[in-house]
C-alpha cells in the first residue's frame, strides 16, 4: 500500500496550474478530462506494483510427492517481464520537440507582450485626444498628418470635412446615415 501511495503522490500533470490556464468556457471539458485521468490513474494503482509472490511451500506441503510443484516453482522464478525499452528513442525526440516548442512559445509570448504594451500605449494616446466635436482642421492635420491635403495631394479630391446640417448628431441613425452618404458608403443604419 505504501508503494502505491508513493506512485500516486507524484503526478506528471500539475492540475492546479492547468486549471488556472483553462478558459471559463472550457471548464466542463477540463473537469471531464481530469475525471477520466483520475479514473485511469486509480485503475492502474489498484493493481500491485509488482507481481505477487506465490507461496510454493504451501503447495509442496498440501501436495506432497508431486514433482509438478517444483517444476512450476522453477518455471515461475525464471519468468521476468521486461520493462519496455524505447528502441527508437521516441522519448528523446519528444523531449527535444517539447524543448523546441517551449522556446518558440516563449518567443511568441514575448512578442505578444510587446504588442500588448504597444496597444496599451496606443490606447492611452487615443484617450489623450480631445473629443471629436472639439477637433479643428489644424488639430486633425497635427494628429493625423497623413490626412493633410497639402502634404498628400492624392487625398485632395476626397471630401473629408463635409458640411454637417444643423442639429444632426453622429450617434443617431439619421446623422450616421448622412455621414456615410457623404463618404459614398451605401450602408443604412
Amino acid at each position: 500500500m505504501a508503494q502505491a501511495a508513493r506512485r500516486v503522490s507524484k503526478s506528471a500533470v500539475d492540475w492546479t496550474a492547468f486549471a488556472q490556464k483553462v478558459p471559463s468556457r472550457e471548464q466542463e471539458v477540463y473537469r471531464a478530462l481530469k475525471n477520466r485521468s483520475d479514473y485511469f490513474v486509480n485503475k492502474v494503482h489498484s493493481n500491485p506494483e509488482s507481481l505477487s509472490k506465490i507461496n510454493f511451500d504451501h503447495y509442496k506441503s498440501a501436495l506432497p510427492g508431486l514433482k509438478m510443484v517444483g517444476e512450476f516453482e522453477a518455471a515461475y522464478s525464471k519468468v521476468e517481464v521486461p520493462y519496455p525499452v524505447d528502441s527508437e528513442k521516441v522519448a528523446d525526440q519528444i523531449k527535444a520537440d517539447r524543448a523546441k516548442a517551449m522556446s518558440e512559445s516563449d518567443k511568441l509570448v514575448k512578442q505578444l507582450e510587446h504588442e500588448k504594451s504597444l496597444s496599451a500605449l496606443y490606447l492611452r494616446k487615443l484617450d489623450e485626444l480631445p473629443p471629436l466635436d472639439k477637433f479643428t482642421m489644424e488639430m486633425e492635420y497635427d494628429y493625423f498628418s497623413w490626412l493633410n491635403r497639402t502634404t498628400h495631394p492624392q487625398l485632395y479630391p476626397a471630401d473629408y470635412a463635409p458640411a454637417q446640417p444643423e442639429n444632426l448628431e453622429y450617434n443617431d441613425s439619421k446623422g450616421l446615415n448622412w455621414l456615410l452618404s457623404k463618404f459614398k458608403i451605401n450602408v443604412k443604419v
